[in-house]
């Protein structure tokens, strides 16, 4: 009887869901998540005895276990799912940042507030062109969150055929 081993660590949070996640290809939580705490703490060193600052840094992520054996039927079905699942988190889209004033072009209000006309033609040629930048940004972000479902229904899709290959 073969069995495969693999580990994944995730935030306390997605526990729970990961597990679930993984039992649709088979795979089984071996023992117990367990959690890792690590504080670390940071010095900026001013003079040989002195620190100037410190600071510290926390990081806690759950690692789990799992173990699925080789010999469950559709083993080889799972496999290719779950590649094809793990497959599409390659492809998820980011989101494009939002577009902003800028500081220059604050300067340049400002400094324009000397000369008025100057100031106001600056203002509206920049509330144009953010405005354009915001519709495309808009949309931009409107295909991201469409793109987003589109791979999220794919893979509750394939979850759902693992799931129905282990009963």
């Amino acid at each position: 009887m073969a069995k495969e081993t693999k580990f994944e660590e995730v935030s306390p949070d997605d526990v729970n869901s990961t597990i679930e996640k993984w039992a649709n290809f088979g795979w089984e939580l071996l023992g117990a998540p367990q959690e890792i705490n690590y504080t670390t703490t940071h010095r900026t060193q001013e003079t040989d005895k002195h620190y100037s600052s410190e600071y510290t840094t926390k990081t806690n992520y759950v690692k789990i276990t799992f173990q699925r054996d080789s010999n469950i039927p559709n083993f080889k079905e799972l496999v290719t799912l779950e590649k094809e699942y793990d497959a599409l988190n390659s492809n998820y889209p980011e989101m494009p940042s939002k577009p902003s004033y800028g500081t220059i072009w604050g300067i340049l209000t400002v400094a324009g507030l000397l000369f008025l006309p100057v100031a106001i033609l600056i203002f509206i040629l920049r509330m144009v062109h953010v405005s354009k930048k915001r519709k495309i940004w808009t949309q931009e972000c409107e295909d991201v969150r469409k793109k987003r479902i589109e791979i999220d229904d794919k893979q509750k899709s394939i979850s759902g055929r693992a799931k129905a290959l282990l009963k």
